[in-house]
């Protein structure tokens, strides 16, 4: 595994596909030693800042509740949670975001930065994965070599050569170059083909490449050969213990290497600083689990919050669990919320306290209806009187469409329809309850048949107030009538009584007197 650099691209695509066609991926930093690390190489340079290989495709959303908001490593790989942001990202679903390393400085620590992917940065960081080195290539006599790695970086000088390399070699007085390729062999090691050592010289020189012993005949150049106890190795020129894994000095496996042996350790574990034990590895160190992370030996395992349920590789990520798809989970109607559920009610019913239940709702005590009212399991009737129809909903009252009859109503309501408008007789008394039998002129109600209420429909609270309205004229009216009647007889009464009297009652009426008396009275006088 190698990281590298590259520079002067004015687009990240030009440099992830140059990363892909030397074999490898942008760069990821998974945890706080990647991160250092690619710190280190960026810090070589002169470059302030480098693309890695963070990026969120178009059509994807930030998530802000996750370590690495959404983003994906463009290396394929465990996901891991570690994540280092200067700055919350752009917040966006429709346009790709990719992310750059900046290294610690005076403007703040080591961390991430979002910027669009067609933005200038002036490096970006490869990483590469191998099969296995090769250690430097061994000089018998004075020459040059130079490496060139399979992404791309040469060198004169390299401690391990990835699988792939090509070493050139310029001789002292050679006519033409060596190559020289970094391969693999039988078993599990890697060597140059061809070996070395190469530009063969005498022993006197760089004791002819060899790690331990030159041998040199005359007239044939010099070989290497080893100590008791050691081999030759691969190259012709490094030394090998013969077993230096027999007996096992590992607890866990070993490894012959170049002058020594190497211990591994199983997966989950890792070898102690003594170069022998092996350790157990607490991988929920790095935070690989959404929720919760249970370490184990050589192993560790996720688990969810209550509400959730495991999903991904690995049961590492968590998502909701729908509550209400289970049968008869609430009474009536079930809401699911993020890690829980909550039972709610229908219109025209509520909650029990303490409970789910849901109860009815007497609508009725808010009398919704003109008239009588009936409840109903979750709703309301109104009963409408005589002239009226109930509304679609049953929720109220229309008045009945009248035709061109006569149609008797409620409370002596007589409809008559008129040629331009509606007229309804309101509380209309019989002629015997009118003194002196006349029949006074009848109060009406007229509504045009172009009034909002006939185009409409009136609702039954307000022709009832019509009704009780019309009645209290009417019987008004009469009062005045009957009082204005009564008046008019008692004044006819009065005109009689004095016609009655006749003309003698201006003069006066004297008694008779004898006739002799008057006789003898004239006489005197």
């Amino acid at each position: 595994m190698e990281a590298s650099m590259g520079t002067q691209l004015p687009y990240l695509l030009q440099g992830c596909e140059r990363c892909q066609n030397d074999g490898g991926n942008l760069a990821p930093a998974g945890s706080q030693a990647e991160a250092e690390r690619l710190e280190q190489l960026l810090g070589a340079s002169t470059a302030t800042s480098a693309w890695i290989g963070l990026r969120l495709e178009r059509g994807h959303c930030v998530q802000s509740q996750e370590p690495l908001r959404g983003f994906s490593w463009a290396a394929s790989g465990e996901p891991s949670n570690y994540s280092a942001w200067l700055a919350e990202p752009h917040v966006t679903c429709l346009s790709t975001r990719c992310v750059a390393l900046r290294p610690a400085g005076p403007h703040g620590p080591l961390g991430w930065v979002d910027r669009p992917c067609r933005a200038t940065l002036p490096a970006f960081l490869c990483k590469f994965s191998f099969r296995g080195m090769c250690g430097p290539l061994r000089l018998g006599g004075p020459g040059q070599v130079s490496y060139e790695t399979p992404f791309r970086v040469s060198s004169l000088s390299l401690a391990a050569a990835p699988f792939g390399t090509l070493a050139e070699v310029v001789c002292e007085g050679a006519a033409s170059p060596i190559f020289s390729v970094c391969k693999g062999q039988e078993g599990d090691g890697f060597t140059w083909h061809p070996p070395g050592p190469i530009c063969p010289n005498t022993c006197t020189h760089n004791n002819g490449g060899c790690q331990q012993l030159c041998l040199e005949e005359p007239g044939k150049p010099a070989l290497c050969t080893c100590r008791p106890n050691y081999v030759l190795g691969p190259d012709m020129a490094s030394c090998l213990p013969e077993d230096p894994c027999h007996p096992n000095p590992c607890e866990g496996a070993c490894q012959p290497q170049p002058g020594g042996f190497k211990c591994v350790c199983e997966a989950g574990y890792t070898v102690a600083p003594d170069g022998y034990r092996c350790v157990d590895v607490d991988e929920c160190l790095e935070g690989p689990c959404k929720h919760e992370c249970h370490n184990t030996a050589g192993s560790f395992f996720c688990s969810c919050q209550p509400g959730y349920q495991p999903a991904g590789p690995g049961g590492r990520d968590c998502r909701d669990e729908d509550e209400c798809t289970r049968p008869d989970v609430c009474p009536q109607l079930c809401l699911n919320i993020a890690g829980s559920f909550r039972c709610i009610c229908r219109t025209g019913y509520q909650q029990q306290p303490g409970s789910d239940a849901c109860l009815d709702i007497d609508e009725c005590l808010r009398d919704p209806c003109p008239g009588p009212c009936r409840n109903l399991p979750g709703k309301f009737e109104c009963i409408c009187l005589p002239g009226f129809l109930p509304q679609d909903d049953g929720q109220g009252c229309l008045a009945a469409p009248t035709t061109g009859e006569q149609l008797a109503g409620t409370m002596g309501t007589t409809a008559i329809l008129q040629t331009a408008s509606t007229a309804w007789t309101v509380g209309t008394p019989s002629p015997a309850a009118i003194p002196g039998g006349l029949t006074p002129p009848a109060p009406t109600v007229v509504v045009s048949e172009h009034s909002p209420e006939h185009e409409h429909g009136a609702d039954g609270p307000r022709l009832l107030l019509y009704y009780i309205l019309g009645s209290l004229v009417a019987i008004l009216l009469l009062l005045a009538f009957a009082l204005a009647l009564l008046a008019c007889r008692k004044r006819a009464a009065r005109q009689e009584k004095t016609k009655a009297k006749s003309a003698a009652d201006n003069y006066c009426w004297v008694p008779e007197q004898p006739e002799s008396r008057s006789r003898a009275g004239s006489e005197l006088r």
